[in-house]
C-alpha cells in the first residue's frame, strides 16, 4: 500500500531519492556555515571583539568576493567540459573546513581575514558546483520543488547549527563556534560527495582546460544577443542578491546597534527567520512549478520591499519579529526560485558556465553591497543610528531595480531541447 501510494505521488517518490536527498544535505551542511561565519558569530567576533572596523571587514568581505566574481564563470564552465562537478566541490569543502578551524587560532587580525578570504573565497566557489547538479538530479518539470527541497534543508541545518552552536558560543565566546562550524560542515557534505553519480566526460583537468572557460566565457560575451534573457537575469540578479546579501551580513550588527537586541535576542530571531524559510521554500518551491519561476520572483521581490520599508521604519522590538518572519520566507523562496529559473533560461550543455555567471552575479553584487553599506554609515556618522536605516533604504533601491530588469525576461521553452538532449 506504502509502495502504491509512493508511485501515485511522483513529486514525493523524486524528492525522497538517494540522489536528491544527498545533494539537499549539502545546502543543509553549507547553511550551517553561512549562518555562523557570515551572519552571526564571525562578523561581531571580528568587530566587537579583535577591534576590526565595518570598513575593514568590508573590504575583507569583497575582496573575497571579487575573486570568485572572477573565477566562477571559468569554474562553473570547466565543470562542463569535465562533467564531474563533484571532484571540485570537494577540494572547496576541504578549503573552507581547514581555514575556519583555523580561524580562532591567532588573534592577528591580518592573519584571520587572510583566512577569512580564502575560506568564502572556497565556500562561494563550490556553489557553482552544487547548482549545477539540480539538472543531474531532477527532471525539467520538477526543479522548483527539489530546489525547495534543497533550501529548506539548507534552513533546516541552520537551525541545526543555530542550536548546537549557541551554548558553546555562550559558555567559551564565539570564538569557540568556529571549530564545530567546520566540522558540522564537512560531515554533512559527504553524501553529496558519495551519492550523486555523474557521467564524466573523459576530459582531465588542466591549464589548458582554465583557459578553454575563460575563452569559452568571451564567446558566451560575444553571443550575449542569443541569450539575451539570461543576461537580463544576470543584471536583475546583481541588483537583488546586493541588497538581500548585504542585509544578511550586517543584519546582526543592525539588530544590536539600531533596534538593541542582545546576542541572545539575535540568535533567537535568526532561529524563527530561519524556520520561516523553510516554510518559505516549500511553498514557494510549489508556487514556482505551478506559475513558473520569474511570475514567483515578482511574489517574493515584492515581500522584500515590505521588509527592508519595515525595518527602515520600525524602534519597536516586537515588530522586529514580524519583519523577521517575511525575511525568512522570502529569503527560502528567492533561492529557490531564481536558480530553478537559471535552469530553464540556460542550454543544457552550459548549465555550468551560467551557473558560474549566475555566481558572479552574486558575488559582484556582494562586493559593491557591503562598500556601499560602509560607505553609507561611516559618511553618515554624525546623524547616529539613523545612518544604518538610511542604508536600508539605499539597498531597496536595489531590489526595486531588480524587479524592473526581471520584467524584460521573455522566458523560452527549453523543457523540450532540454528532453532531445537527455
Amino acid at each position: 500500500m506504502v509502495n502504491n501510494w509512493f508511485k501515485s505521488h511522483p513529486r514525493l517518490q523524486l524528492c525522497t531519492s538517494a540522489p536528491v536527498l544527498a545533494w539537499a544535505f549539502y545546502d543543509f551542511a553549507n547553511t550551517i556555515w553561512s549562518l555562523n561565519i557570515l551572519s552571526l558569530y564571525f562578523p561581531l567576533w571580528i568587530t566587537q571583539d579583535i577591534g576590526a572596523t565595518q570598513w575593514t571587514f568590508s573590504i575583507a568581505i569583497s575582496s573575497s568576493m571579487l575573486l570568485v566574481a572572477i573565477a566562477s564563470p571559468a569554474l562553473g564552465s570547466m565543470s562542463d567540459y569535465t562533467g564531474n562537478r563533484i571532484s571540485f566541490l570537494i577540494p572547496a569543502v576541504c578549503i573552507t573546513v581547514t581555514c575556519t578551524i583555523l580561524f580562532g587560532l591567532p588573534h592577528e587580525l591580518v592573519f584571520v581575514l587572510g583566512l577569512f578570504v580564502i575560506a568564502n573565497f572556497a565556500y562561494q566557489s563550490g556553489n557553482v558546483f552544487y547548482d549545477s547538479l539540480l539538472t543531474t538530479i531532477s527532471p525539467f518539470e520538477n526543479r522548483g520543488t527539489v530546489s525547495g527541497l534543497g533550501v529548506a534543508f539548507g534552513y533546516i541545518g541552520s537551525l541545526a547549527g543555530i542550536i548546537s552552536i549557541a551554548p558553546i558560543a555562550s559558555t567559551w565566546g564565539r570564538v569557540s563556534s568556529f571549530v564545530p562550524t567546520g566540522l558540522g560542515y564537512l560531515l554533512f557534505s559527504l553524501p553529496c560527495w558519495f551519492l550523486i553519480k555523474e557521467t564524466p566526460s573523459g576530459k582531465s583537468l588542466s591549464l589548458k582546460l582554465l583557459k578553454e572557460g575563460y575563452i569559452q566565457i568571451f564567446r558566451t560575451f560575444r553571443e550575449r544577443s542569443r541569450h539575451i534573457n539570461l543576461f537580463h537575469f544576470i543584471i536583475a540578479r546583481f541588483l537583488y542578491v546586493d541588497a538581500i546579501n548585504t542585509l544578511l551580513v550586517f543584519m546582526a550588527i543592525y539588530l544590536t546597534e539600531v533596534i538593541g537586541f542582545d546576542d541572545s535576542k539575535v540568535r533567537v530571531l535568526l532561529l524563527t527567520s530561519t524556520a520561516s524559510a523553510v516554510l518559505g521554500s516549500f511553498v514557494y518551491g510549489r508556487l514556482t512549478d505551478y506559475i513558473g519561476p520569474k511570475n514567483t520572483l515578482f511574489i517574493i521581490l515584492a515581500q522584500w520591499v515590505v521588509v527592508f520599508v519595515g525595518l527602515a521604519a520600525t524602534s519597536s522590538q516586537s515588530f522586529i519579529w514580524v519583519i523577521g518572519f517575511l525575511a525568512g520566507t522570502a529569503l527560502g523562496g528567492t533561492w529557490t526560485a531564481d536558480r530553478t529559473l537559471l535552469t530553464r533560461l540556460a542550454p543544457h550543455d552550459q548549465i555550468g558556465e551560467f551557473f558560474g555567471l549566475y555566481q558572479l552575479a552574486g558575488k559582484f553584487a556582494a562586493v559593491i553591497g557591503p562598500l556601499i553599506w560602509a560607505l553609507t554609515v561611516e559618511s553618515l556618522v554624525d546623524l547616529g543610528n539613523t545612518r544604518f536605516r538610511i542604508a536600508i533604504l539605499v539597498l531597496l533601491v536595489n531590489v526595486i531595480l531588480g524587479g524592473l530588469v526581471l520584467a524584460l525576461i521573455k522566458q523560452p521553452d527549453y523543457q523540450s531541447r532540454e528532453s532531445s538532449q537527455h
